[in-house]
């Protein structure tokens, strides 16, 4: 057996390298004398391979430690000796003669002390990166580059006492100090001071210096500074000029943090500026007297208003106050605005109490009524006004805020609401602008003009108030042919529409139908040859669910009396009953009722060797064509209402139109104001005009505002068709409910009629009780509180 190739048991060593011994103390000296060619700007000199293999021998040969600490130790003296040398001399420069200057040369030092020991550092860190890669590493120690922070921050600003951190905070803020007040600083120097206290950390702690000597301090020292700031303006300052004060306060710190803090400190000098130039005082510095917030808007100075809510914005009670002062300010308006309608609730029921009186009075009623009108018109004109001053404001001046919008809102709500007859002035004002306000208006304005009326509409509480008046008002403007646009009313009620929806309007559609189907039965009529060619005949076949009541309200019997009223035999007469032959022929099963009272006429007549055009009533028309075949005719009133039956009440005021008022077309004998059964009148063959054409105003008189007892009458029908909406709202509820408690009840039935009118629970209430009467509704047996729905 042959062992020739067998390996042995034991495995081969390397050889062992053999190197020569090296004294570690001589090699740590050859490293500090290359640390202090670092901080003399000769790194060029050195070999950084050769430094970096004393380190690493160094760890390899177990004198880590040795590396490590000797370092340290030599930064310590180096910078011990550079504060004594450079530094210290500044501090005692700043603390017997305190300037800007000694504050700048001690800064100066320091940064520059900083920035040469940063750079040695980071060449340092680099020698010694196997000891940072190994020694440190196992020896839980903080890196060289930590290290050497730490001995910047213990022996330079930390030494004796801390006087050299004390004094360098101290010297950086007054020199932001001098520079609030205007002076010009170093900015460099502090950004350095600044960066160095933000890297360096505090002494067993997580926070920086920065954050635990300068920041708190900078703070407080800011705050009193702006609290004796805030202080002096108020006592000099107008409201604008404190608020562009306050933001150049604000835009310059932050500023200042940009250029020389940090970003956090930047917020929280925001904070305190805020704090004390706006929270503290909020309410002082926009009720500066003569100058504040009131006259900002008055004036309305966007720019400062813009300034003004940047300010309060931030802080919800500042935002809170201004709100309120505006809401104050707007309803203060809103009592001037009413003010001026005072004279409205005066006696404007004057003409039936002076009836008898002369005729030389009568001039002054008929402009007071119009004085009024022009009040009413007036009042709704300076709250769109004011409402898009104010909806500029909140574009430009305050970012499309939607709590200031809703705040604003409010406001405009109370005061439009705050006034009982806001529905009636805002139907009152639509009538006008349809009637005269569209003239020489481009597209654009008439759909503001539009859109602001619809606006104040939304604003209203009670539109069903609104929709009284306004179906009045759009039934003279249609049958009187007054409307300038009929895009215009077609689109304004289409607006409505989308405000209340399409069961508000359906009245309002229903009319603009019947005057279209109105014109095509007129057309029909003259197209088939039974209309007198000598008249161009106009007429409106009206819906009556559709039309308001144009008429006074008046009894049954006087009701009746109109009724029966007819045309004189003659043309008129037979024209009338042969488009009710037309009518009864194309629309069986329909009965027509004329409604005289409602029309006018033009008519040609000659006085002497002139002619004249005259737009009168129908009734007027009545009485003129008794005259018109034969001369000298003499009638008395009792003769004319026998042959025209119109009720003498309404016989009275047209033949007072026509004898005693500005335009005499007929004479009276006796020459009076009052018209008695015997009166006589006769043509005023004398009659002399300058102008052709002249209107007797009887029907068609100017809208104007109605009078207390009209307004009371006006309500008391509003009252009557709310008590049906209420009941019929009920209805529905407890049709889909079944059973309810009251307050349920009441509060589900307020919730939906609010869109229309805010009903009261007395009426609510009263109306559950007629429900109940009428068995649609019944009291629980168990519960009087609980309602059931009867089937």
């Amino acid at each position: 057996m042959s062992f020739a190739n067998k390996r042995p048991g034991g495995r081969i060593l390397p050889v062992r390298r053999l190197t020569p011994q090296v004294d570690p103390q001589k090699q740590f000296d050859k490293l500090s004398a290359a640390i202090g060619q670092i901080y003399n700007h000769n790194v060029s000199q050195l070999s950084y391979e050769e430094l970096f293999r004393i380190g690493y021998g160094l760890v390899q040969s177990k004198n880590g430690s040795l590396a490590y600490d000797g370092v340290k130790g030599v930064l310590e003296t180096h910078l011990s000796d550079c504060v004594h040398r450079d530094v210290l001399v500044h501090m005692d420069a700043v603390r017997s003669n305190p300037s800007a200057a000694s504050n700048n040369a001690l800064l100066s030092s320091v940064r520059h002390l900083w920035s040469e020991h940063v750079t040695a550092m980071l060449v340092i860190k680099d020698v010694l990166m196997y000891v940072d890669k190994v020694y440190v590493k196992n020896a839980n120690l903080v890196p060289v580059y930590e290290m050497g922070m730490c001995v910047f921050r213990d022996k330079v600003l930390l030494a004796a006492q801390k006087r050299l951190i004390t004094q360098v905070v101290k010297a950086t803020l007054a020199q932001i100090s001098c520079e609030r007040r205007g002076a010009h600083v170093d900015r460099s120097v502090l950004r350095g001071v600044v960066d160095m206290l933000v890297e360096l950390q505090g002494t067993g702690q997580t926070c920086t210096l920065y954050e635990t000597t300068m920041q708190p301090q900078l703070l407080a020292e800011s705050r009193s500074f702006y609290c004796d700031a805030a202080k002096t303006r108020l006592l000099d300052h107008s409201t604008a000029a404190y608020v562009r004060a306050a933001q150049a306060d604000i835009d310059a710190e932050m500023d200042r943090a940009r250029a020389y803090l940090v970003p956090a400190t930047g917020t929280l000098l925001r904070n305190v500026l805020l704090d004390e130039l706006i929270d503290k005082h909020a309410s002082d510095i926009i009720n500066i007297p003569n100058t504040g917030l009131v006259q900002l808007l008055d004036h309305r100075d966007t720019a400062a208003l813009q300034t003004l809510y940047n300010l309060y914005a931030p802080m919800h009670p500042t935002l809170l106050i201004l709100q309120t002062n505006i809401h104050s300010h707007i309803l203060e308006l809103g009592q001037k605005f009413a003010v001026s309608l005072a004279p409205l609730s005066s006696n404007t029921t004057q003409n039936d109490e002076q009836e008898g009186s002369r005729d030389k009075d009568k001039p002054a009623q008929v402009l007071g009524m119009a004085a009024k009108t022009a009040m009413a018109l007036r009042w709704v004109q300076d709250i769109l006004d004011l409402y898009d001053a104010y909806d500029e404001i909140i574009r430009v001046s305050f970012s499309e805020c939607q709590s200031m919008r809703q705040s604003i809102h409010d406001a405009f709500i109370e005061v439009i609401n705050s006034n009982s007859r806001a529905p009636e002035l805002l139907s009152l004002f639509m009538d006008d602008s349809l009637k005269n306000g569209l003239k020489r208006k481009g597209e654009q304005e008439i759909d503001h003009l539009l859109e602001r009326s619809v606006l104040m509409f939304r604003f209203l509480q009670n539109k069903d108030a609104f929709e009284h008046y306004y179906k009045l008002h759009l039934a003279k403007r249609l049958l009187l042919g007054r409307s300038l646009s009929d895009d215009a009313e077609h689109s304004l009620v289409s607006k409505l529409k989308v405000e209340c929806g399409s069961q508000f309007t359906l009245k309002l559609e229903g009319m603009f139908k019947d005057m279209q189907l109105s014109s095509d039965l007129a057309n029909g009529f003259k197209e088939s040859g039974a209309a007198n060619a000598d008249l161009d005949l106009s007429l409106s076949v009206l819906t009556p669910t559709y039309w308001p009541a144009l008429a006074p309200p008046m009894s049954e019997e006087a009701k009746q009396e109109m009724q029966s009223v007819e045309p004189p035999p003659g043309i008129l007469r037979t024209l009338v009953e042969e488009f009710t032959q037309y009518y009864n022929h194309h629309r069986s099963g329909r009965r027509l009722a004329w409604q005289y009272n409602m029309g006018n006429a033009d008519i040609k007549l000659q006085f002497g060797t002139r002619t004249y055009e005259l737009n009168v009533s129908t009734y007027q028309m009545f009485i003129l064509s008794l005259f018109a075949d034969i001369d000298d005719l003499s009638l008395t009133t009792t003769e004319i209402q026998q042959q025209t039956r119109i009720p003498i009440e309404v016989l009275t005021r047209q033949l007072q139109s026509l004898a005693c008022a500005k335009y005499k077309i007929l004479s009276k004998t006796p020459a009076s104001r009052d018209v008695g059964p015997n009166d006589k009148f006769a043509f005023n063959n004398n009659f002399k005009s300058a102008q052709y054409r002249i209107r007797i105003p009887v029907v068609a008189a100017k809208a104007s505002v109605e009078t207390e007892k009209e307004k009371s009458e006006s309500m008391a029908a509003i009252g009557l068709e709310r008590q049906y909406v209420v009941e019929a709202a009920i209805v529905r509820i407890m049709k889909t409910r079944k059973q309810m408690v009251h307050e349920q009840l009441v509060t589900e039935a307020i919730k939906q009629l609010s869109a229309r009118f805010l009903p009261t629970p007395k009426l609510i209430k009263e109306s559950i009780g007629r429900l109940i009467d009428r068995e649609y509704l019944q009291r629980s047996p168990d519960d009087p509180r609980l309602y059931n729905y009867l089937a």
